[in-house]
């Protein structure tokens, strides 16, 4: 049997969950944390534009904006737990370890590739009780110390998931309207630059201008 053969028979011995593991649960962290920053980033500086976004609302612009500040704030404190090598060492373990008979599928390590690949029912069977063995070492207290840090991420998370998918029609909507109001500007910066070096320039410039609307003259 070669090296190729081996590892890819042996996979389920470094299995974890598929869609609920420490590195997509840190892949998943970073882009909220980039959409809060990116919708952070779209209303700096423009709060009446928010606020026509909104309908108008004032009050409702300035909870939506501690909203996306709360957010970010709350991925950042668990990307610092998740820095922690404690509970880096044995979240998989412990989930892949309590999964069994949830149906939740699993992907077990190639040593060979240096890659995740799904696992068959069998194998992520085997998966979850080599996961138990590794767990089964603990002495008592460090299970414990273990499944309150790995409980603790997994409620963390779920909260922020939550309150991410709550507001994501908020971030649709800003992110709509706003980003293309700042395309038209960043439109007309051009046509300006290229009006200074080419008189031709100038009617497509004014025409751009012409077709803001009467608010930004206001504001």
């Amino acid at each position: 049997m070669t090296k190729q053969e081996k590892a890819k028979n042996l996979r389920w011995k470094k299995a974890i969950l598929a869609e609920f593991n420490l590195d997509s649960i840190q892949e998943e962290l970073y882009d909220i944390s980039c959409e809060c920053d990116e919708v952070r980033w779209i209303v700096d500086g423009e709060e009446a534009a928010l606020i026509d976004a909104l309908d108008g609302d004032e009050e409702e612009a300035f909870e939506l904006r501690m909203a996306f500040s709360d957010l970010s704030g709350e991925c950042e404190q668990l990307n610092d737990l998740l820095r922690n090598e404690y509970i880096c060492e044995f979240f998989d373990d412990f989930l892949a370890g309590i999964s069994e008979g949830s149906g939740m599928r699993m992907v077990g390590y190639d040593t060979f590739e240096e890659d995740y690949y799904g696992l068959t029912s069998y194998e992520g069977r085997n998966g979850c009780q080599e996961a138990k063995k590794r767990l089964e070492r603990l002495t008592k207290a460090e299970l414990l110390s273990a499944a309150n840090q790995v409980f603790r991420v997994v409620v963390c998370f779920l909260n922020i998931r939550y309150k991410y998918d709550y507001l994501k029609a908020s971030f649709d909507v800003l992110k709509g309207e706003n980003t293309a109001f700042l395309d038209i500007i960043r439109q007309i910066e051009k046509e300006y630059d290229d009006a200074c070096d080419d008189w031709n320039a100038v009617r497509k410039f004014d025409a751009l201008v012409s077709a803001l609307p009467d608010r930004v003259w206001v504001e």
